[in-house]
């Protein structure tokens, strides 16, 4: 029987910082949907992405900015590598 050695996890550390993706993960809900934005960070166990667009309730944990002062760019997302299914890279 042959054997899928795949791991997405090696295809995240070959994107870019900065590069616009969306992920597509396990989860069911809103989550299931996928998630979009900027890549700001990939670690051992988790990619960190910068949601597009500017999505955070006020006062929300990981909202990057000071809230109240029209600074907050957005929320940030700390998604399991082992909870990927799909990843998509953006062009622009």
């Amino acid at each position: 029987m042959a054997t899928n050695n795949f791991n997405i996890a090696d295809s995240v550390r070959e994107l870019h910082l900065g590069e616009v993706v969306t992920v597509f993960t396990t989860a069911g809900g809103t989550g299931g949907g996928g998630f979009t934005g900027a890549l700001v960070g990939v670690d051992s166990n988790n990619l960190y992405l910068l949601l597009a667009p500017a999505s955070a309730p006020s006062g929300a944990t990981g909202a990057i900015g000071t809230v109240g002062s029209g600074t907050t760019f957005g929320a940030l997302a700390t998604i399991p590598l082992n909870q990927i299914t799909s990843l998509i890279q953006t062009d622009l």
